[in-house]
């Protein structure tokens, strides 16, 4: 039986890295946006939307480095563009990433008086958006070759 790997790129921990770093920047501003918007009525809410975003920005990018691993050890046939594979991507990064943002939005908030209802909308509101944004993040470097090496076929 062919080994499916044998044409498999291999990919650098510098490429997982930079992914990382350019998901957090994009998951920040969106999630400080969502949050502030949330809680807008507030008059603290630069001060929460701020926490939570910074507290997601170095608690995740560990998590995003471990979840873009397993996934590189995840078969799929790296010689077409696989579309299903980057949705089910960012369906299984949106799952782990929606438990961390409501577990931080009650912990860093947990005096407030609603804080279970606003996490549970900032939690909603980023299954919509953010699930559409990771998508397009894992298209752009899915073109991007950083950190990609092929093996040459005899």
């Amino acid at each position: 039986m062919p080994n499916s790997n044998i044409n498999k790129p291999v990919i650098l921990y510098k490429r997982h890295i930079a992914k990382a770093i350019t998901w957090r920047v994009f998951s920040f501003v969106t999630t400080f946006l969502l949050v502030l918007i949330i809680f807008q009525k507030e008059e603290n809410a630069t001060d929460i939307a701020s926490g939570i975003a910074i507290g997601e920005f170095f608690f995740k990018m560990v998590l995003y480095l471990v979840h873009e691993r397993i996934w590189y050890h995840i078969n799929f046939d790296f010689d077409i563009v696989s579309r299903v594979r980057h949705i089910a991507k960012s369906v299984t990064w949106r799952i782990l990433g929606s438990f961390v943002t409501f577990g931080l939005a009650l912990f860093l908030n947990k005096n407030h008086s609603d804080m279970t209802t606003m996490a549970t909308k900032v939690v909603i509101a980023e299954l919509f958006v953010k699930i559409l944004v990771y998508y397009w993040h894992e298209r752009i470097w899915y073109r991007i070759k950083y950190g990609v090496v092929h093996n040459k076929k005899d």
